[in-house]
């Protein structure tokens, strides 16, 4: 219970109330603090850093699978290119002196000419894909292919992947922040 109590002394404007059995000064309760306006800031702003890290997340994991899935595409595109290149090298030399078909172009000895290692498109973060075709032990087998991004921070970490004397077996590793994939497509 709390009861109110006025104090009858002269000279005596402060008004004490009894609040649970403790006494405060009305004034006190008053009382304007820097500290509190500080502390509710940064409560907010704690809370806001907590509510906004997983949509900032979720922005950075979508342009991980946009690079991923172009990474795919990218891979296919240089499939085709290769593939091509073989039916090109397959196709029956021109002796007679005539013209080729533009889309043709000058013929490539074989497959091997053609470079197993490069750029093409670019990625979310503006930067080109890599590739790096791997050889196969078997002529007629499928053509694997190796196609990794640079990641967000626009360096590639994955030299080993780019050096044509290292051998690539199984899942290459990709270092840093770099994504990628590996694609097995058959020749034709």
């Amino acid at each position: 219970m709390s009861k109110v109590f006025i104090l009858s002394h002269r000279n005596v404007n402060k008004v004490e109330y009894v609040a649970g059995g403790n006494l405060m000064k009305h004034e006190k309760n008053q009382e304007f603090k820097s500290s509190g306006v500080l502390t509710l800031l940064g409560l907010l702003g704690f809370s806001a850093t907590i509510i906004a890290s997983p949509w900032n997340q979720s922005a950075q994991d979508a342009d991980t699978k946009a690079a991923l899935q172009k990474a795919e595409v990218v891979g296919y595109q240089v499939v085709q290119i290769y593939r091509e290149a073989t039916k090109v090298s397959a196709a029956p030399k021109d002796t007679s002196g005539g013209r080729l078909p533009a889309s043709i172009g000058p013929a490539a000895d074989s497959i091997e000419s053609l470079r197993s290692t490069g750029t093409m498109g670019t990625d979310p973060w503006g930067q080109p894909y890599h590739y790096r075709v791997l050889p196969n032990a078997e002529r007629n087998s499928n053509i694997r292919i190796v196609v990794w991004s640079s990641g967000p921070n626009a360096r590639v970490e994955s030299k080993d992947l780019e050096n044509e004397d290292k051998k690539v077996s199984g899942q290459p590793v990709f270092g840093g922040d770099d994504v990628g994939v590996v694609l097995s497509m058959s020749q034709n």
